[in-house]
């Protein structure tokens, strides 16, 4: 396994982290079904295997999700980092969502109950709330720092702007910073280098990648104008998400599958890999152990030179105004930095 240092703190995580979105048997997002029993299995592989990092949320499967991941890492639980969110709805009441202090309080006693534990180590807000006051939002967040329940703020979905006016409030008051921001980015979707990336790497925060296999567009499985096989993520919802460009994707989707050819590997593991080489965290779920192990080995494909510009120059998305003003200003500079 490889680590990545997390944020500007002194501690490690695995570049490979586990998703547990798939654990559940009430199955409600159709995305996966895992039981306990497997959730068992999969958890230890992946302490076996180096990864360090397990991610949930208090909506997975209604807070089942988080409910067995915690019975899973029991015995394990000083060694891991155990990453939660709120901020979805979880349940009818008119203030059973977002991230007012009344829910978010709430939504953290109840996140700590069903994972079994007295602290989480990354607490993420799941999205911006633009009804919720951001000061009371900074304030709650902070007290929970302050009580010991959470290690290290962070953010999930949030753009650019959002995470730089959360930091300048944290920095400004001397507050617990944010440490990583969990976003959609793959091979498919890489509109985060537009603003989030540039942001994150002045911050020094890490990203960590939902959804790398683009709900498993990635792997191979679907074919351009094909339905969707039944069994499948997007053959048991009946439609794609996360979102695509769809010609762009089904060409992504190509020079995946022939540069997986050449490396002898799956589709999944090159686009992985290609990941990887980002030097972010990538998030890998799994509906049962095979898929679990191929995407672990992930960590073993090397891909050559020639094949990551061959996937960076498929995939690469447009440049956005002021990006294009900005890399052509600096290109300004001719002499050479010692």
């Amino acid at each position: 396994m490889k680590y990545l240092k997390y944020g500007n703190t002194g501690t490690f995580v695995s570049v490979l982290g586990f998703g547990a979105m798939t654990l559940g048997e009430k199955n409600i997002w159709k995305l996966g079904g895992v039981n306990q029993e497997l959730s068992d299995r999969m958890v230890k592989i992946c302490i076996d295997n180096g990864i360090n990092l397990f991610d949930t949320a208090d909506v997975y499967d209604a807070g089942d999700s988080e409910i067995m991941l915690g019975k899973s890492l029991r015995g394990y639980r000083d060694q891991v980092m155990i990453a939660t969110k709120v901020r979805a709805r979880t349940g009818e009441g008119i203030n059973e969502l977002g991230l007012s202090r009344h829910h978010m309080s709430i939504a953290l006693r109840k996140s700590l109950e069903r994972l079994g534990t007295t602290w989480i180590d990354i607490y993420q807000y799941h999205g911006w709330d633009s009804e919720a006051n951001l000061d009371e939002v900074i304030e709650t967040m902070q007290s929970f720092v302050d009580q010991g329940k959470v290690l290290y703020p962070a953010v999930s979905n949030f753009a650019a702007w959002q995470i730089a006016y959360l930091q300048g409030i944290t920095e400004e008051r001397g507050y617990a910073r944010y440490e990583s921001a969990q976003m959609n980015y793959n091979l498919v979707n890489r509109d985060v280098e537009y603003e989030v990336i540039p942001f994150l790497r002045y911050s020094r925060m890490t990203l960590l990648s939902w959804s790398p296999l683009h709900g498993g567009l990635l792997t191979g499985k679907y074919k351009r104008g094909e339905k969707p096989p039944a069994g499948t993520r997007m053959g048991d919802r009946g439609f794609f998400f996360p979102y695509f460009d769809e010609d762009k994707g089904w060409r992504i989707v190509e020079e995946v599958e022939n540069i997986a050819k050449e490396q002898g590997v799956k589709p999944s593991q090159v686009a992985l890999s290609w990941l990887i080489e980002k030097k972010v965290v990538v998030l890998i779920g799994a509906r049962n152990v095979e898929q679990l192990m191929e995407n672990i080995s992930s960590i073993d494909v090397k891909l050559t030179r020639e094949q990551m510009e061959r996937l960076d120059k498929v995939s690469e998305p447009r440049s956005m105004y002021p990006n294009w003003m900005i890399e052509r200003q600096n290109q300004d500079r001719k002499f050479e930095k010692l």
